[in-house]
């Protein structure tokens, strides 16, 4: 059976790096975890890139070795499978707080760098943060003891912006910094500077000034990594980047200036959890023991020279992607918290400029040879692939092709741009003959996906199944050299082959991720994936109980497994479409859905329409549909009642001929039609060019109430009453 996908929670948007670590959901690592392993196996996480991968083998009774050259990730581990309390975290802080500076405590100097006054009462305060455009603090947040009540914002002041301009990217404070990074002559220190220059100034102040007092502090080890998690966490905070997922190291025009000392205080809530037991060991204690973590300083090919061949049953991880500017922090991060020499592993980072995938599946490739002799017989390797766009996709199947593994199954939620693949030991040699080979798999795959879904498919989707065929048949490792690129022109030619694939709101030469694909020839379809998951969903409440949001998400995806995985956004879409949300957060099918329910009023529309057919003086022909004809016979308007939206056998059959067509479904369903509108180019398509629209239940009913209706106000009172997400295609239907 193939494999089905299984979601996690969504991530904590607000957790330490959340911004820069793979957004993990949940759960996931647990479900393969409990699913390949028993309590005491061991679990190598050969990358290290997500903290929760660890978190959740430990919770399970299993030993973990992680392996992550990054002292920064290293950190974070290390405060996700220990958590500090907050009263430890407060502890730590107000040790780092109390120290004293020019008279006075630190926190309370590094507060006054963003000194500001009230503008209602004049009284001096701390602002929370400053809106920049430019080179000029134009707002500013703060709170007001003497006035009370919440944050305010007001136009930044004189005294503002001449503060502001007092701190230089050019200072004592900006040259410590930099120093700390790298020496005078170092050839990396260009790029060092490249990494201060997305943070404002002040901050490079206030930071500064901190890491001076804290290495006067010599604070307890303890103490110390409850610290510089804080520390990381205010460093991330107050650059410039703003809190989208950067990419490079490119700061904004306008962005928000934190204050340092609040962002430490505020760091607080983000570390703070549940104490557990410390259980890190060494390596060689970890191999004696039921349950424990060894995390190792540096790649993982260190730990597999130190492990004997086939220990290990599961290899878990989050795959990385490249980074740069994570890298390129993180390497100035270390530096700033325990000197040059902990950054001497992400040195390199600062200077490469450019990272693509062909040099990204060569790294992995080389990391996952180097494990591979660690897997016992029987053992496999998952690979946990999130924000999952195409070049990282192959990048990663081609890597564990080429380092010896057989893609044994791979699944692609294509919305979240998740992906899992499970990989075991090649025991085959790549195949011959394969040029002709990989051309036969990459359309069949493709071609096989699309037919399966029975909906147009943004291009992730046919691409993932074209890369996980090949991957499967090892064709990646067949091909003597640039596997990404004979793989990616191969299947440009197959999917550009207008005889098997047609490609839907895109222009000729569009980018592949331009528009939706699709098969050309529709003959002999399924449903469309998004009816037969309304329809799943639909069942799955009708027994009354209440259901959780994500077992529903998690049961949508085990009833459509392998190519048919649906988005989560359609499933989230079909359950706000017929159930409420209770108290408990469960949801819980709304009354009126019930089918007898439906069914009568389905009855009853049938039987106001035919009404307001009478009082026009048009006749009625047909139940469901029924046709309105004026007094020549011709068919003026035609009525399909649907208590579900599944509107496309309606749209896409032939029909009588008609002036007007209308979908006739409950207001609750509008939502949902508009949905599938906006991700299926053809329902758009037919719509139009068989002048259909929504009409909902509720409209009939006024319609129907309207005394003063008349022939000559029947057409626009159909419009009356729109369905929001298509109303730009009701205006294209009257035109």
């Amino acid at each position: 059976m193939p494999l089905a996908f299984a979601p996690g929670y969504p991530p904590s948007p607000t957790g330490l790096l959340a911004r820069f670590l793979p957004p993990l959901g949940e759960g996931v690592a647990a479900h393969s975890i409990e699913q390949q392993t028993a309590p005491g196996d061991l679990v190598l996480d050969p990358f290290g890139q997500s903290p929760r991968v660890a978190v959740e083998a430990l919770s399970l009774g299993r030993r973990v070795v992680v392996a992550n050259f990054n002292p920064i990730s290293r950190l974070a581990l290390s405060l996700a499978v220990r958590p500090p309390t907050a009263a430890e975290l407060r502890s730590a802080l107000t040790q780092l707080g109390d120290i004293p500076i020019e008279a006075d405590r630190l926190e309370t100097y590094v507060r006054g760098l963003y000194a500001t006054r009230c503008a209602d009462c004049g009284q001096a305060v701390s602002a929370d943060s400053f809106e920049w455009d430019g080179d000029q603090a134009i707002e500013k947040i703060y709170f007001c003891p003497q006035c009370g009540g919440p944050p305010r914002r007001h136009p930044t002041d004189n005294a503002d912006r001449e503060r502001a301009h007092h701190f230089k990217h050019s200072g004592p404070d900006y040259y410590i910094l930099l120093d700390r990074v790298t020496a005078l002559n170092d050839p990396d220190r260009a790029h060092a500077e490249e990494a201060l220059a997305v943070y404002p100034a002040r901050a490079l102040t206030a930071i500064a000034t901190t890491l001076l007092k804290l290495d006067v502090l010599h604070p307890s080890s303890e103490t110390r990594r409850l610290l510089s998690g804080l520390l990381v966490a205010a460093f991330e905070t107050v650059t410039r980047l703003g809190p989208e997922r950067p990419k490079a190291l490119s700061a904004p025009r306008r962005f928000i200036e934190h204050n340092f000392w609040l962002m430490l205080e505020n760091a607080v809530g983000r570390l703070a959890g549940q104490p557990v037991p410390d259980q890190s060991c060494a390596l060689a204690e970890l191999l004696t023991r039921p349950v424990g973590i060894y995390a190792h300083a540096g790649p993982v090919r260190e730990v597999a020279a130190q492990l004997p061949p086939g220990v290990c049953h599961l290899m878990l991880s989050a795959f990385p992607r490249p980074s740069p500017a994570y890298w390129a922090l993180s390497a100035v991060w270390a530096a700033w918290l325990w000197g040059r020499d902990s950054a001497t592993a992400l040195r390199s980072v600062l200077r490469r400029r450019r990272y693509d995938w062909a040099w990204q599946a060569e790294a992995l490739e080389k990391t996952l040879a180097s494990i591979l002799p660690l897997l016992d017989a029987d053992g496999m390797m998952i690979g946990l692939l999130t924000e999952a766009e195409p070049g990282f996709v192959a990048a990663s199947l081609t890597a564990a092709d080429r380092a010896g593994y057989r893609l044994r199954d791979a699944v692609l939620q294509a919305d979240t741009l998740e992906a899992h693949c499970v990989w075991e030991r090649a025991t085959e040699s790549p195949p011959m003959l394969v040029e002709r080979r990989l051309t036969e798999s990459l359309q069949a795959s493709a071609l096989e996906t699309l037919r399966a879904r029975g909906e147009p498919s943004r291009w992730n989707i046919p691409h993932f199944a074209a890369w996980r065929v090949v991957a499967e048949q090892r064709l990646l490792a067949a091909l003597p050299a640039e596997p990404l690129s004979r793989v990616a022109e191969a299947l440009e030619t197959v999917t550009h082959d207008t005889n098997t694939f047609q490609r839907l709101d895109a222009e000729p030469g569009d980018d592949p991720t331009t528009g939706w694909w699709f098969v050309a020839s529709e003959a002999g379809l399924p449903l469309a994936l998004s009816d037969r998951v309304e329809a799943f969903v639909l069942k799955r409440l009708a027994d009354g109980d209440a259901v959780d949001e994500h077992d529903l998400v998690r049961e949508t995806c085990a009833a459509f497994p392998g190519a048919q995985t649906p988005g989560r956004a359609v499933a989230l879409a079909c359950l706000n479409s017929y159930a409420q949300k209770l108290e408990s957060g469960q949801w819980q099918l709304r009354p009126e859905e019930a089918s007898a329910a439906r069914a009568q009023e389905s009855q009853s529309i049938q039987a106001k329409l035919r009404a307001l057919a009478t009082r026009q003086g048009l006749a009625v022909a047909g139940a469901n549909p029924q046709e309105w004809r004026d007094e020549s016979g011709q068919t003026l308007y035609l009525f399909a009642i649907i208590t579900s939206a599944v509107f496309s056998t309606q749209v896409f059959a032939p029909v009588s001929p008609a002036q007007r067509r209308f979908v006739v479904l409950p207001g609750g369903r509008a939502g949902l039609a508009g949905f599938k509108l906006r991700r299926d180019p053809r329902l758009r398509a037919a719509m139009l060019a068989g002048r259909w629209a929504f009409l909902k239940f509720r409209h009939v009913r006024r319609m129907v109430a309207d005394l003063f209706l008349t022939r000559t106000t029947l057409e626009p009172a159909f419009g009356a009453d729109p369905v929001e997400e298509v109303k730009q295609l009701r205006l294209e239907i009257k035109n």
